[in-house]
């Protein structure tokens, strides 16, 4: 589950918000006793956008289906070979078409040095596009270039993960911009009803 806030106060006011609203901390309480039989574990963590260490970041997400999530873990001490690595990759992906991803860094609630990087992807097939870009990476890196990213990302990568998560809209609040773009997969029940009217 993601959260986006434009600010601290932001979300600071939404909390305050929601412990007015009654009806809803008393549905949330509901939930999370529900919950507290279900989970053998839950976590949490807040995570900064960088915008410097991102490419391409203005997506239609309401049409999206997919996220690939890559999580990196820095070594500590290691900065400076991991935002060079970092920008060596932002500019080798500049020319290939149809790159795009959004990086986020720790702040709160998970190892300094934890990064996540998000590419949203409308289709399977856009992973199959993303496989046949590889042979242009490495094109546009050049041998002398995979040669320095693997030595920087060995000084600095203590471990690396990538996962793939599909949208559910209905375990979703989504905004109401993106219903409107793509109601019918972001309202489903309610294409349902007026179906069965």
């Amino acid at each position: 589950f993601f959260t986006r806030y434009d600010s601290f106060a932001d979300w600071e006011n939404d909390t305050k918000a929601m412990e007015r609203n009654v009806a809803l901390s008393a549905a949330l309480d509901r939930a999370a006793m529900a919950d507290g039989d279900l989970l053998s574990d839950a976590d949490g963590g807040v995570f900064l956008l960088r915008e410097d260490y991102s490419l391409n970041p203005d997506i239609d997400i309401p049409h999206m289906r997919y996220f690939e999530i890559g999580q990196y873990h820095v070594k500590p001490g290691h900065d400076k070979e991991w935002d060079e690595g970092v920008k060596i990759v932002l500019k080798a992906y500049q020319n290939i078409p149809d790159t795009h991803f959004v990086c986020y860094q720790v702040m709160y609630g998970a190892h300094e040095g934890t990064y996540l990087f998000f590419t949203p992807l409308k289709s399977g097939g856009q992973i199959d596009m993303a496989i046949g870009h590889n042979k242009d990476f490495m094109s546009a890196m050049g041998e002398d270039g995979m040669k320095r990213l693997a030595e920087l990302s060995a000084a600095a990568i203590e471990w690396s993960e990538n996962n793939l998560f599909v949208f559910d809209p209905g375990m979703s609040y989504p905004w109401p911009e993106w219903i409107k773009a793509d109601p019918e997969f972001w309202s489903p029940k309610s294409n349902k009803m007026a179906m069965s009217k």
